[in-house]
């Protein structure tokens, strides 16, 4: 919906007041403070879904900009800043990164192995912690693979 004219809401206001005149005297002042509230209210309900609808364009515009230009927006490493970076090259740095800090492809994923020992190792505490309480200290292991 997009903001009225302001001949439409000069339409609206009269007609309003013109409906209010023909109730009774006593009910008019009352009703002509609902009235002004609601066209108020509508007023500004108006103005901010043109708002929200540009806003919203805007962002599809961008959106579509990035996506063709094979392009990504994501977090800095350090600090809450937000870039847009082509992907070859972040997937050029995440890369260099990698390298540089002498991470390596393991053979199996660990975290079962890992998981088990945790287990048995709880269940001998049992004199430390309670045997029906273990449970609640790990979590199934789900690692993500990307």
């Amino acid at each position: 919906m997009q903001k009225p004219t302001k001949t439409n809401w000069e339409n609206l206001v009269i007609e309003t007041e013109r409906a209010i005149k023909l109730l009774d005297d006593k009910l008019q002042n009352p009703f002509r403070i609902i009235a002004a509230k609601k066209l108020k209210q509508l007023r500004n309900t108006n103005h901010h879904n043109a708002t929200h609808k540009r806003q919203l364009h805007v962002l599809k515009q961008i959106n579509q900009r990035i996506t063709n230009n094979n392009a990504m927006i994501t977090r800095t490493d350090k600090g809450k800043t937000t870039v847009i970076i082509y992907t070859h090259d972040y997937k050029e740095k995440v890369h260099t990164f990698l390298s540089d800090n002498n991470f390596r492809i393991i053979p199996k994923d660990p975290t079962s192995y890992d998981h088990r020992r945790i287990q048995k190792a709880l269940q001998q505490c049992d004199r430390i912690i309670d045997r029906k309480q273990i449970k609640f200290l790990t979590q199934n292991p789900n690692p993500t693979h990307t």
